[in-house]
């Protein structure tokens, strides 16, 4: 679900991300289950192998459910908890990568290097329209790397911001 808030679009988990999210709260659920009965589930678990995946479930739900992508006119920005959240001004792009081993978008401020903001196309919902918003905002000069021709198949000719 997308909402436009300034002229910006908010972007959410997928509904995969988001249905991992609530599997690990049920996981979550069901081992504190375990412990409170006094049930052992597979092996002998102790307190700190419990308060472990405890943290570790607890990182996955919050991921799940609280990551969002915010593309304004002059910005996109990747909110995480946990996690820094990572900025990247379209003025600033010089270049963009669309993987040919995954779907995604990679963003990049200098000609070498890592990202500086690199999308997962699984994680986050309506990916295409996302991926269409940013290619557009960017400068004339910055360069599109697409080695297997992804935005072709994108719907970038049709209005992705007006929703």
């Amino acid at each position: 679900m997308t909402n436009e808030r300034n002229g910006a679009t908010t972007y959410r988990t997928s509904r995969l991300q988001r249905g991992l999210a609530l599997v690990a709260a049920a996981s979550l659920l069901l081992l504190a289950g375990l412990q409170v009965t006094g049930e052992r589930p597979f092996l002998v678990a102790s307190y700190v192998d419990f308060a472990l995946t405890a943290v570790g479930l607890l990182a996955a739900i919050g991921y799940g459910l609280q990551a969002k992508i915010r593309v304004s006119e002059q910005a996109i920005r990747k909110t995480r908890p946990l996690r820094k959240d990572s900025t990247v001004r379209f003025g600033d792009v010089q270049r963009v990568h669309l993987p040919s081993t995954e779907e995604g978008l990679w963003l990049y401020t200098s000609p070498d290097g890592s990202p500086d903001l690199a999308i997962e196309a699984l994680s986050f919902e309506r990916f295409e329209k996302l991926a269409c918003q940013v290619i557009r905002r960017l400068p004339p000069g910055a360069e599109v790397n697409d080695p297997v021709d992804r935005l072709d198949e994108y719907p970038c000719g049709e209005d992705t911001d007006a929703e």
